[in-house]
């Protein structure tokens, strides 16, 4: 017994809970440790704890990533409860670099980080849709609004002409390939012009951060694929405690955020026959008396309050050796265009296990279904096109059938009937894909370790299109049917040696290894034609006509091995150095140069730890300089490019046959290799009072050199031209990132974030070309110009000076011109506007974009705003070139320029009579077709309300609305300023856009 009182007196058992503001009903997994001891405990999973204080007093430490560390004298208490704060300071968050982790501290390159709470919010299809607008130097614009549809991701903007300009993306470590399964459509079907993003098949509600790799010491790691920037993709995991389930789901409604103001049937029939009467066409061209109000054919494709739902449920948990994550996913976007849609089912493990402290393992995996509908697009032209093109061009004043039910089709447009073509051209894509990878590392020492990462990536995909003869094209092909079907794989093994080690004043984190990966595509294709009927579709293309069969197949491939090593060095907490080093073997490269090396370094200063600092600190709470050099390389030039490959030649008769034939395709360039991006940056990162106001500044300089393009070669090579590596873009830019925690008192809490980016592209050399003309949409051609000391792709026409008129001297020109018409610059003042009369218009890159997110909490509420803008871009509006230069007097066009036409009563200096629209020739790409794209928008404002939590129901439950692309200013006269139909953000032209939405949700989120 004495024994026993004399221990009690010694050591005293200290109880207690840990909860936070916003949460009082416990905080599992924070660390409690006993000052200047190893005796410590953890939270259980409803935030209590116990602990034993030898000799009942001490001070005790509660810790945990993302709170305010505290501390708290014992003083013989027995119960302890404590309430930890949010920790303001952002600068100690981990951020998943290539190959690796670092403390956003300690980074010496340029790296910006997004988790999950800071992602875009709302209607979220893909991935990029998270980053849109919240990362600066890094420009993402949709390619298509329609369900699932590509978009484009530039990072510090754009360094090759015919190379691919997109990003690397990794997922868990994973490599992504960037090609999909089945490309193109057929001949008769109009798909969109773009792709489906290859993120489509991730879940975004999966992603736990984003981080995007912007300069060249962050991205040569990744070596011959780092030059466009480097993507990081980080799923969920499980956290240790016992097993959650969560749910979060949505679902509301699609509107057509601005519908193109066209004539309606009234104003057609007034305005064309007026138009007729002066000269512009002929008298049998006159449109008719109708009965009723006439068609708006754009409102009968359209599909009103489209439908979108997406449904997330997931089941989480662990303890000290293993976490697991298992979730569902169910997605659902009706198209804003009648019979176009996005389905996808997705499910997904993700699993850690430590064996013991020597070997741990893990696998990601994830396994999805989607399936799409497509209505026709593109930028074919006539009776070919799309449904927005028809729908925008055909006569308002027809009905969309005729008496005896059928679709009724001008006598005076060559244009199908856009509701036929919505219900008469059908495509459905059907896609599977498995990716993941698998880990196992083994510990030889606590710092020193071997991983193994095993991965791979199968997609599988078939499109089936069916044209039946309720359309022209089918009517005339007795139906058309197509089906496309390829498989898309890579597989990768790497083995990585770590290395952590920290000494007195000195950090070491290295890493070494080797990795390959390997891509397969192949692809399979059949067409049929003149089927007994349109009930089969495409289940049969047996029955269609054997003459009029066509097959294709191709099968290609390219592998990479490479070698990789990095070092980061920290000494006395100060002074950071960072070097890297990639070897990357290529089959794409010539056999002169398959190995291409990519070097990079980078130095970092954290200033506030030195002592002449604390002077200032209070004010100044962090402040880190930042340097760095390196160059990575663009592999992404086409399979067997380098080497002499053969296609299809002409039909040859032979012994009275007809023979098929090959033909050689290129010439060999055995020097073929990667284009070289060598890029400077220097950064700043800055926190101000205690970090209540951080962010960062850089300025680079990015250029690519060793630029592939096609070369004049003699003609006795039997060739034209040869591919080589020569000519060179620049890229330079400021960067500016800003977040403010305005408030953080109690129960009202307000933060900002800001980003400002600007961007100068230019072409610095053309290997002895003078200029390259380039661009084509529809019936326009030489849309843009590559030229040294401009940006790349810049538009290329004529200035528009107004409008002539009847007073002007009409001999100071040799043109056919009359009051009423287009008045062009002659450049060269010879009296005749021609192509020489060309001048650069302006181009897509634009001066700068920003964005302002705010997020206001008070009590339960939060309120979050986010406006986004860019400014200075141009793009070339082909619904207007439609309008100044129509393809017949009878097609339908924008409404204000024909309402506001020139007469001589209304002598209008800005639009012209519309009678005349050829008499110069059709100068379609000019200063009045290639508009300001710039735009401020409203882009999201969501409002959620969080319940007090409730053990016994749930331990946390939200429900929200969401108003997304609530309004946008712009002068921008097209679909939408932020939308790019060619498919590249760089080079933008506008035709036949699928509409953009305006969208409205209301959600619910809870964990049990």
């Amino acid at each position: 017994m004495v024994l026993s009182n004399v221990s009690y007196a010694q050591q005293r058992s200290i109880k207690g809970k840990v909860t936070t503001e916003d949460d009082p009903l416990g905080l599992p997994g924070v660390n409690i440790l006993l000052k200047n001891s190893n005796i410590g405990t953890v939270t259980d999973i409803d935030g209590t704890y116990s602990i034993n204080v030898p000799g009942g007093n001490g001070i005790l430490i509660f810790s945990m990533i993302g709170y305010e560390k505290q501390e708290v004298d014992v003083s013989n208490r027995s119960i302890i409860n404590m309430t930890l704060s949010e920790d303001i300071s952002a600068l100690e968050e981990v951020v998943v670099v290539g190959y690796g982790t670092v403390k956003k501290s300690d980074l010496t390159g340029s790296v910006a980080a997004l988790k999950k709470e800071d992602f875009n919010q709302g209607a979220i299809a893909t991935p990029e849709q998270l980053l849109a607008g919240k990362m600066p130097g890094v420009q993402v614009v949709q390619n298509s609004a329609e369900p699932g549809g590509g978009m484009s991701v530039n990072i510090r903007g754009v360094g090759s002409i015919n190379s691919g300009t997109s990003p690397l993306y990794v997922i868990d470590g994973l490599p992504f390939s960037n090609s999909t399964a089945v490309s193109g459509a057929g001949e008769r079907f109009p798909a969109p012009r773009t792709e489906r993003s290859p993120l489509s098949s991730i879940n975004p509600a999966d992603i736990e951060s984003i981080e995007v790799l912007k300069d060249a010491s962050a991205t040569a790691i990744y070596g011959a694929r780092g030059a466009n920037g480097v993507i990081l993709i980080t799923t969920r995991n499980g956290q240790k405690g016992k097993m959650k389930v969560s749910y979060d789901g949505y679902a509301g409604v699609q509107n057509v955020a601005n519908k193109i103001d066209l004539l309606d049937a009234g104003e057609y029939k007034t305005i064309i026959n007026s138009i007729i009467e002066s000269g512009g066409g002929s008298n049998t061209d006159k449109v008719d008396d109708f009965t009723g109000d006439g068609t708006d054919w754009l409102g009968e494709v359209y599909n009103p309050n489209a439908g979108i739902q997406s449904h997330n449920l997931s089941l989480s948990g662990g303890n000290e050796t293993t976490s697991y994550l298992i979730s569902m996913n169910y997605f659902n976007q009706d198209g804003l265009v009648m019979n176009s849609s996005f389905e996808r089912y997705g499910l997904r493990f993700n699993l850690d296990h430590k064996v013991d402290e020597k070997f741990h393992t893990g696998i990601n995996l994830s396994s999805n279904y989607s399936k799409d509908q497509f209505t026709p697009g593109g930028f074919q032209l006539n009776e070919h096109a799309g449904v927005v093109f028809a729908g925008m061009q055909m006569d308002p004043t027809l009905d969309v059938r005729d008496a005896n039910g059928d679709y009724v089709i001008s006598q005076h447009i060559n244009v199908d009937n856009p509701v036929a073509l919505a219900n008469g051209k059908r495509g459905i894509g059907n896609t599977y894909r498995t990716f993941g990878s698998i880990y196992g590392e083994y510990f030889f020492t606590p710092e020193f370790s071997f991983r193994l990462n095993l991965g791979g990536d199968v997609s599988n995909q078939q499109r089936d299109y069916y044209i039946d003869r309720t359309t022209i094209d089918g009517l005339a092909a007795g139906g058309i049917a197509t089906i496309m079907h390829g498989t898309a794989s890579n597989y990768l093994v790497e083995g990585l040696f770590n290395y952590k080690k920290a000494f007195d004043k000195h950090s070491f984190n290295a890493v070494a290894g080797v990795t390959t990966q390997k891509f397969i595509t192949s692809r399979f294709s059949s067409e049929g034609r003149g089927f007994p009927s349109d009930a089969t579709e495409t289940f049969n293309l047996d029955l269609g006509n054997p003459n009029l069969n066509v097959i294709g197949s191709s099968k290609v491939d390219n592998t990479l091995l490479s070698y990789l090593a990095r070092l980061n060095y920290t000494f006395n907490s100060k002074y950071l150095l960072t070097g890297s080093i990639r070897a990357d073997g290529s089959s794409r490269f010539g056999e002169n140069n398959k190995f291409g090396y990519f070097p990079s370094v980078a130095a970092g200063w954290k200033i506030h730890e030195e002592d002449f600092f604390s002077s200032i600190e209070q004010t100044v709470s962090s402040l880190k300089f930042r340097a760095s050099w390196g160059r990575t390389g663009n592999q992404e030039i086409g399979n067997y490019q380098s080497i002499s490959t053969f296609s299809g030649g002409p039909t040859v008769v032979y012994d009275d046959q007809q023979r098929s034939s090959t033909q050689p395709a290129r010439i060999a360039n055995q020097d073929l290799k990667w284009e070289t991006t060598e890029q400077l940056d220097f950064g700043i990162d800055y926190g101000l009072w205690a970090d209540r106001l951080y962010g960062s500044m850089d300025w680079y300089v990015k250029n690519t050199t060793d630029m592939l393009l096609s070369l004049p070669i003699p003609r006795s090579t039997g060739f034209t031209s040869q591919l080589t590596n020569i000519g060179g873009i620049k890229n330079s830019g400021f960067e500016f990132a800003l977040t403010s925690r305005n408030i953080n008192s109690g129960k009202l809490k307000w933060v900002t974030n800001l980003i400002f980016t600007t961007l100068k592209n230019e072409v610095t050399d053309l290997g002895g070309i003078d200029r390259i003309v380039t661009g084509s949409a529809g019936a326009t051609s030489q849309i843009a110009i590559i030229e040294e000391g401009i940006p790349l792709e810049s538009f290329y026409g004529y200035e528009v000076l107004g409008i002539w008129q009847t007073g002007d001297d009409f001999n100071a020109t040799n043109d056919n011109v009359k009051p009423g018409d287009i008045k062009y610059l002659d450049l060269n003042g010879d009296g005749t506007v021609n192509t020489d009369d060309r001048t650069v218009l302006g181009n897509s890159f634009p001066k700068f974009i920003w964005s302002v997110g705010n997020t206001v909490s008070y009590k339960n509420f939060d309120l979050y705003v986010f406006v986004e803008g860019v400014e200075g871009a141009k793009m070339l509006n082909n619904g207007l070139i439609d309008t100044y230069f129509p393809a017949g007097v009878r097609r339908n066009r924008y409404a204000e320029p024909l309402q506001n036409r020139w007469t001589p009563e209304n002598p209008s200096n800005e639009f012209p009579s519309f009678v005349n629209t050829s008499s110069q020739g059709e100068k379609r790409v000019n200063s009045i077709t290639v508009e300001d794209a710039s735009y401020l928008r409203l882009n999201t404002v969501k409002l959620s309300y969080h319940f007090p939590a409730n053990r016994g129901i749930f331990s946390a439950a939200t429900i929200n609305v969401t108003g997304q692309n609530l309004f946008t200013i712009t002068n921008y006269s097209g679909m939408d300023p932020a939308i790019n139909p060619n498919g590249g953000a760089n080079f933008r032209i506008d035709w036949n856009a699928f509409p953009v939405s305006r969208t409205f949700l209301a959600g619910i989120s809870f964990t049990l």
